[in-house]
Parts: structure tokens; sequence; C-alpha cells
């Protein structure tokens, strides 16, 4: 008897990784070859003083509200933006959201900038905050 349970146990156990390992780390059916990392994801330029680009690339997004620019004692700076798109959230209903290109035109921009913004794929993924320095010489 005790072989017979030691035994259902172990095709339990087998099943139960084997499908875990086909299902991903977070219990999705996305893999990681449909995942772009986050540098390819969301492509940051600064071409002028007061100007940010962000590439988004296709099947991502950038959360609109989690995209803000501060100066380096950390005070939000104003911005103008690309029109965003609003994306029916699975967490947060109705969002709004960049795809393709944000061009953000910071009012009074001074030397140094601190960008932090947060995006997702369409698979269900979502990256965590990311935050880049961004400086231009006068």
């Amino acid at each position: 008897m005790q072989r017979v349970i030691s035994g259902i146990l172990l095709i339990t156990s087998v099943f139960y990784v084997s499908t875990m390992k086909a299902q991903g780390p977070f219990g999705s059916s996305f893999g990681g070859s449909d995942l772009l990392p986050v540098e390819q994801a969301f492509t940051v330029s600064h071409p002028k003083a007061n100007l940010i680009e962000i590439s988004i690339a296709g099947g991502t997004y950038l959360y609109d509200e989690r995209t803000i620019v501060q100066d380096d004692a950390g005070a939000i700076l104003e911005t103008s933006r690309s029109e965003t798109q609003i994306y029916d959230d699975p967490l947060f209903g109705p969002t709004p959201v960049h795809r393709n290109k944000l061009h953000m035109v910071v009012t009074d921009a001074p030397s140094l900038m601190i960008l932090t913004f947060q995006g997702c794929a369409d698979i269900g993924f979502c990256y965590p905050p990311q935050q880049t320095e961004l400086s231009f010489s006068r």
C-alpha cells in the first residue's frame, strides 16, 4: 500500500513540475522568447534640451501616469506630451497609455533630469519601474 501511495505521489509531482515548466515562472503561457528586455521595449532618447522621446516597441505600452520627469532635487517638472490612448487595464480599468512613441516637451528644462516610467507587454507582463538620468549640455 505504501508503494502505491509513493508511486502516485511521484507521478503527481512529475506531472506538476512539467506543467509549471510549460507555463513559465508567472503561471501563464507567455515564454521568454515573446518578452522583450526592457531596454528594447522602451528606448529613451534626449535629442534637445527640452525634448524627451521614448520609442515603444510593438506589443508594449507605457503608462502615462507612471511617466514623470523630475529635476535633480526631486521636483516633478511640467511636461506636454503626445496623445494617449485609453486601455482597459485588467487591474486599473480604463487607463491612459502610450503606444509606438511618446514625445515629451519639458517646460523650463534643467540641464539634468530624471525620467521615471513603467510599461507593460500585451501578453500580461508588466516591467518594473525604470529610472534614467538625462543630461543636456547647453
